[in-house]
C-alpha cells in the first residue's frame, strides 16, 4: 500500500508594507519542500510577521507558531514609532529584532537582534530605509530556519523594558508650547538644525 504523502504545512507571510511583500516574492521562490504559502493568517500553521499593521489576536498566537521582525531594538523599543523614539532619545544605535509573539505587544522571546549605528545625519525616514533593508536580509537568512525549528529564543529583560504608542508620536507633533515659550523678539527663537549645521529658526506668528 502506497504511504499517502505528508500535508503541506501552510506558512503566512503577514505584512502591510512593500518591504514585507518583497519577502513574500523571495519566500515563493525559495519555499522548502512540504510548506505551502498562503495569503489568510487563519488557514496557517506558521506566521510571519513583516511589518504588519495588525496585531495578531490570542486565538493566533496561542494556537500558531508566530515571528516577528520588529523594527527598533527590544525591549527599549516596544510598540510603535522606534526610529523617532531613538532620534529623540539621541541613541547612538538602532536595529531589528526577531522574535516570537505572544499575547503581549512585542513582549515574545528574543531569537536575534542586528544592530545598526545611528549617525548626526540620520532621520526616522532613513533609519526606516536601513531598517528595511536589514529586515529583508534578516527574513532570508531565517526563513527556512523558522521553518525548521532551528532556533533558540530567550526571554525578554523587563527591566529594560519601553513602551511607545502611536499616540505619543501624534501628542510631540504639536510643538506650539515650545515655539511660544521662545518667542521674545529680542532674542533667539527655537529652531532645529539640517545637515549641513545650518540653524533654521521656528518663527512664532502672531495673530
Amino acid at each position: 500500500m502506497r504511504k499517502q504523502p505528508e500535508p503541506y504545512i501552510k506558512v503566512c507571510i503577514a505584512t502591510s508594507r512593500d518591504i514585507g511583500k518583497q519577502c513574500q516574492e523571495w519566500a515563493m521562490r525559495n519555499i522548502p519542500s512540504q510548506f505551502e504559502l498562503v495569503k489568510d493568517i487563519e488557514s496557517a500553521d506558521i506566521v510571519i510577521s513583516v511589518l504588519y499593521d495588525k496585531i495578531l489576536g490570542p486565538d493566533i498566537v496561542n494556537n500558531k507558531e508566530c515571528f516577528n521582525f520588529h523594527p527598533g531594538i527590544l525591549p527599549e523599543y516596544r510598540g510603535a514609532g522606534a526610529y523617532s523614539w531613538t532620534l529623540i532619545n539621541e541613541d547612538r544605535k538602532s536595529g531589528i529584532t526577531l522574535h516570537l509573539i505572544d499575547a503581549g505587544i512585542d513582549t515574545g522571546d528574543i531569537i536575534e537582534i542586528r544592530e545598526f549605528i545611528v549617525t548626526d545625519l540620520d532621520t526616522a525616514f532613513s533609519l526606516n530605509e536601513r531598517g528595511n533593508a536589514l529586515i529583508y536580509k534578516m527574513f532570508k537568512d531565517w526563513f527556512k530556519d523558522l521553518l525548521a525549528k532551528k532556533y533558540i529564543a530567550v526571554p525578554q529583560p523587563e527591566e529594560k523594558a519601553r513602551t511607545y504608542y502611536r499616540n505619543d508620536l501624534n501628542k510631540i507633533k504639536d510643538l506650539t508650547k515650545y515655539v511660544k515659550a521662545l518667542h521674545f523678539p529680542t532674542k533667539e527663537s527655537a529652531y532645529y538644525i539640517n545637515n549641513l549645521g545650518v540653524k533654521n529658526y521656528i518663527k512664532f506668528i502672531e495673530g
